[in-house]
C-alpha cells in the first residue's frame, strides 16, 4: 500500500521560509554557474542535494499561528520541516531517503528534510492531461508496485502529490503520535487526485 501524504487541513507553515532569503544563503556556497533559485525550484523533480552548501548555522522563525497550532511535521513546498521529537522518531527509518538539514528556529532545534528518492513510474498507464494541445501534467500517475513497496518514502518525477510513502511510514508516524500531516491511500498504486 501506499499513499500521497499532505499537512494537515488548515496548518499553516512551521516556519516563515523566504526561498529568495534561503537562495542567498546557499549562494555564498555554490559555484558561480548554479543559480540558486532555480536549483531550489527544481528540487521537487531532480535528487540534488543541498547539504554541500548548507550553513552551519540556518536561523528561521515560527510562523505566527505555528507557536499556537504546533505540529510534528510540516510539507514546506520542496521540503519537510520535522521538529526535534518527529526527528528522534523518524530519523533512523528515512536517513537513506534523503538529507535531514540542522535548522534553528527560535533557539529550538529542528530539521528541514530534503527527499532524494524517486519512486518508478508506469509511463504506459500513466495518462498526461493537455489544456488547448499543450500538455498540462498527468491525470493519473500509475506507480511501478514492485518498486514504490519497499520504499518508505518518495517522490514523483511526475507531479502529483509532492511526496509518497508506503505503510511503514504511516505506522511509524502513528505509532509515535506524530501530528502535521495526513495520508491519502493510493487505490491500486494509481494516483488520480487533481494536480
Amino acid at each position: 500500500m501506499i499513499y500521497a501524504v499532505h499537512n494537515t487541513e488548515n496548518t499553516s507553515d512551521a516556519i516563515d521560509m523566504d526561498s529568495l532569503k534561503l537562495a542567498e544563503v546557499l549562494a555564498l556556497k555554490m559555484p558561480d554557474d548554479i543559480d540558486p533559485i532555480v536549483y531550489l525550484v527544481e528540487l521537487r523533480q531532480k535528487n540534488d542535494t543541498l547539504s554541500e552548501y548548507w550553513p552551519e548555522q540556518m536561523a528561521f522563525k515560527y510562523s505566527g499561528r505555528y507557536k499556537k497550532h504546533s505540529v510534528d511535521i510540516n510539507i514546506l513546498g520542496n521540503l519537510i520541516f520535522f521538529n526535534g521529537r518527529a526527528f528522534d522518531a523518524m530519523q533512523g527509518q528515512l536517513s537513506s531517503y534523503g538529507e535531514f538539514l540542522k535548522i534553528e528556529v527560535e533557539g529550538d532545534q529542528h530539521y528541514l528534510f530534503n527527499p532524494l528518492v524517486f519512486g518508478e513510474e508506469d509511463l504506459v498507464f500513466s495518462e498526461r492531461q493537455y489544456f488547448n494541445n499543450v500538455p498540462t501534467g498527468y491525470k493519473n500517475i500509475m506507480f511501478k508496485k514492485e518498486d514504490v513497496d519497499k520504499k518508505v518514502l518518495f517522490k514523483s518525477k511526475l507531479g502529483g502529490a509532492f511526496i509518497y510513502c508506503n505503510h511503514e511510514f504511516v505506522k511509524a508516524f502513528n505509532d509515535h503520535n506524530l501530528t502535521g500531516i495526513q495520508f491519502t491511500l493510493i487505490p491500486d498504486y494509481n494516483y488520480k487526485e487533481e494536480f
